[in-house]
């Protein structure tokens, strides 16, 4: 693990793997909700041959709370690492809500981007029944309930049939959910209600973009999802049969060779 630290002396993990050269165009991965650096583990024996960085959001993992709430200070943060791992641009891949810090970059420094992949997430805002959630959310961590509200929290991601499989898995996430701090869960709570659209991102993007979807998958619907990636001018659509929101668990190989593909395509497209 890498630590730097930004203009106000918060640190940021960063992760390096993979095979680096000078002047490589990395595939940079950002996780979700609840979730750390870690969460990518598993595709990293299929991407030994691809530079890689895994970052820890703001207020997971080895980094420091955000300065401010909202998925443009995490893309801000993200940014300053990338410029003081002297990384000019990348092929950026989001899962959930790394993918919405991932939009919010792209709004923020689309010219920093060879490409940008979200991985089982979508543009769109939360609807009043996610905020509503949300805030019940935040009430249960204010209330010192973290564990019981992460142990709520990574059941459902799976797809009914890999948790029934394999209760270990659920139990690995929900123990790497209760390494978190209530206050980075609570930030990013906060942070995702008042994100913002972005279809328009999407339209106006210069670059192409992946979207990684699982059939099964009860956050992500399909036909929203598949509806936006309608909208870039270049579009790599991967749906994984029978995979709930983590595919990169429930399939990791699988994963692993989307992203790796698409990361490969990008910086071989010509500027």
């Amino acid at each position: 693990m890498k630590t730097v630290r930004l203009a106000d002396d918060r640190r940021i993990a960063c992760h390096p793997s993979g095979h680096h050269t000078p002047g490589a165009v990395p595939l940079v991965l950002l996780h979700g909700f609840c979730e750390d650096s870690s969460v990518w583990d598993t595709l990293l024996p299929f991407l030994a041959d691809t530079p890689v960085w895994r970052l820890d959001l703001p207020g997971f993992g080895g980094s420091d709370l955000p300065a401010t709430v909202g998925m443009a200070a995490y893309a801000a943060d993200i940014r300053a690492a990338l410029d003081i791992l002297g990384i000019e641009r990348c092929v950026l891949a989001g899962h959930s809500m790394g993918g919405y810090t991932a939009l919010a970059f792209a709004k923020i420094f689309p010219g920093a981007l060879a490409g940008m992949s979200l991985v089982h997430s979508h543009p769109y805002p939360d609807t009043p029944e996610r905020i509503e959630g949300r805030r019940r959310g935040i009430e249960m961590l204010q209330a010192g309930k973290k564990d019981l509200f992460v142990a709520q929290l990574f059941p459902a991601l799976f797809a009914p049939r890999f948790a029934q499989a394999h209760p270990e898995q659920v139990e690995s996430l929900v123990q790497q959910g209760r390494r978190q701090s209530a206050e980075g869960i609570i930030a990013a709570l906060q942070g995702m209600i008042a994100r913002e659209e972005h279809l328009g991102t999407l339209r106006n993007s210069a670059f192409p973009v992946q979207f990684i979807l699982g059939d099964q998958d009860a956050i992500i619907p399909l036909e929203e999802a598949l509806a936006a990636a309608t909208l870039p001018t270049s579009a790599d659509i991967r749906v994984l049969p029978g995979v709930g929101h983590l595919g990169m668990i429930e399939q990791a190989q699988q994963t692993a060779w989307m992203l790796r593909d698409f990361w490969q395509f990008c910086v071989e497209r010509p500027a």
